[in-house]
């Protein structure tokens, strides 16, 4: 490195002796795998991975095009998962991509917080992702969301690498690392945008020759970019009965920081207090990491609270969507504990990093699981999806994404489903052709009437948890599929009394007759 890190040579000077990292960090990526494990088949399934799984389970190219032009957003995730679900076509492979991605995480925010502050920094930063409320939960959740994590490590890191080595193979492997987070999800913009500036703020002045290989990479950003504003649109006007909820931009931002490290209450003051002094210490000793961090980290929370007020995104934000800063948060805190610590005789110095990574893995919790759903656990979605394998046929229509139908695979697998997002909706449906039957799953609560559904001609399956309407064809293409759709749900309200169950019937149809532009 050059002499930005001479302040960063006295703290190793004066830290601690610590072993070669290999044997630590096995160990604590260990710990974190033995803490996920249990989660892949243990937790219910979740509408979002339904969403992921039945998407990612189809054709290659139609799931380009259902992610990219139908949906809108980044299509990373759903090509991984593609070929994941190629070897083996269960939820519980979806489910072990994310835990392969959470597990990578943690040496990678070892090397992130080493080149920023050394290798204590490094093995402690590795500790606090092992103990991390948002890897735990995310990483067996069958998204994006610890992929996303990933990503911003790898980016961040290799531009930390750039940084030390301001040289032409550095510089494109960090462009192209910074291209990751953007494929993953919208909000990699943050540090793609953070790492940009910086590296624009580094060249002035310079000629633009040398520099040309980067910026071609960096153009490259420019369709991913364009796929994020179409996923802004897919929204479409409200749909009553929301069935998720989310927060504002600041709530959301400090239980993201509080799910990376740190919890809430007292102990996420605490991590805060480290982080700052990690801040501190970068701003005096490396100003251009710590502006990077403070890029990466501050500005977010303004921004998407403009862009929420302005309409710009659905209202729906948690933790989960910011599990981006995650790297860099912890990166900060680790950079701040070996700052105080070095501060220590030895014995306390020791002591005082065990109670810092306690003080994490028993941290209040500031991320809610949000797999509690009793109807996506495996007794309540076992009975349908049995059902259902020996029902579907090629093309048939399902409505909409759900645990049921995921559980369904591999059977599903040459189905069409469909989304409960009018836009979305209504693009999916003009691209589909000719179908037999349309099948729609509806969560129950409690038992509904059966008789007055035979009464009614309507065909139909009730489970336990779960309640599935039929509507035979053949449709000769997916609109006519989604108008019998919205009739037999114009039927089925009126005679269903459960009030969780109406709610969603209803919801489903209003998103319907939203996607075929007719009043309901």
């Amino acid at each position: 490195m050059g002499p930005s890190a001479s302040g960063d040579d006295q703290i190793h000077a004066r830290s601690v002796l610590v072993p070669g990292p290999a044997l630590p960090l096995i160990g604590l990526t260990a710990l974190l795998g033995a803490r996920l494990v249990p989660d892949v088949a243990g937790k219910p399934l979740h509408e979002d991975e339904a969403v992921a799984g039945l998407i990612s389970v189809r054709p290659l190219g139609d799931l380009l095009h259902t992610v990219v032009l139908d949906r809108g957003g980044a299509p990373l995730h759903f090509v991984l998962a593609h070929f994941a679900l190629a070897i083996d076509t269960t939820p519980a492979t979806l489910r072990w991509v994310s835990v392969v991605f959470a597990l990578a995480t943690v040496p990678l925010c070892y090397d992130l917080a080493r080149r920023i502050a050394g290798r204590p920094a490094g093995l402690t930063a590795a500790a606090l992702a092992a103990m991390s409320q948002l890897l735990l939960i995310y990483g067996t959740f069958g998204r994006m969301y610890s992929l996303f994590a990933f990503a911003s490590a790898l980016a961040a890191d290799l531009f930390m690498r750039a940084l030390e080595r301001p040289q032409r193979r550095p510089a494109l492997a960090a462009a192209v690392a910074a291209l990751l987070p953007l494929t993953v999800h919208p909000f990699g913009a943050f540090v793609f945008a953070a790492e940009a500036a910086v590296a624009l703020f580094l060249w002035r002045g310079r000629a633009l020759r040398a520099a040309l290989p980067v910026l071609a990479v960096a153009l490259l950003s420019v369709p991913l970019l364009l796929a994020d504003l179409r996923l802004s649109e897919r929204y479409g006007p409200t749909v009553a009965h929301k069935l998720d909820s989310g927060t504002s931009s600041g709530p959301a931002t400090l239980q993201a920081l509080g799910g990376a490290a740190g919890g809430r209450g007292a102990t996420l003051a605490l991590f805060i207090a480290l982080a700052a002094v990690g801040m501190l210490t970068l701003a005096r000793r490396r100003p251009v990491v710590a502006a990077f961090a403070f890029l990466a980290l501050a500005v977010p929370p303004p921004a998407l609270a403009i862009a929420s007020a302005a309409g710009l995104f659905s209202d729906r934000l948690g933790p989960r969507h910011l599990i981006f800063m995650l790297p860099l948060w912890i990166a900060l805190v680790a950079t701040g504990a070996t700052r105080l610590l070095v501060l220590l005789p030895s014995r306390p110095r020791t002591a005082a990093f065990a109670a810092i990574v306690v003080a994490a893995a028993l941290a209040p919790s500031a991320v809610s699981e949000p797999r509690t759903m009793p109807t996506g656990a495996e007794r309540a979605v076992a009975a349908p999806a049995a059902w259902l394998t020996k029902e579907l046929a090629p093309h048939d229509v399902l409505y909409p994404y759900s645990p049921v139908f995921f559980a369904a695979l591999p059977a599903a697998k040459e189905a069409r489903a469909y989304s409960r997002e009018p836009v979305a909706l209504s693009r999916a449906a003009k691209r589909t052709r000719a179908t037999h039957a349309v099948f729609i799953s509806v969560p129950l609560r409690a038992p509904i009437n059966r008789e007055a559904l035979r009464q009614a001609g309507v065909r139909f399956r009730a489970f336990p948890s779960w309640l599935i309407l039929e509507s035979r064809g053949p449709f000769a293409n997916g609109i006519a599929a989604l108008e019998s759709a919205v009739a037999l749900l114009r039927t089925v309200i009126p005679l269903v009394n459960e009030t969780g169950a109406r709610a969603y019937l209803e919801q489903i149809r209003h998103t319907a007759c939203l996607a075929l532009r007719r009043p309901c």
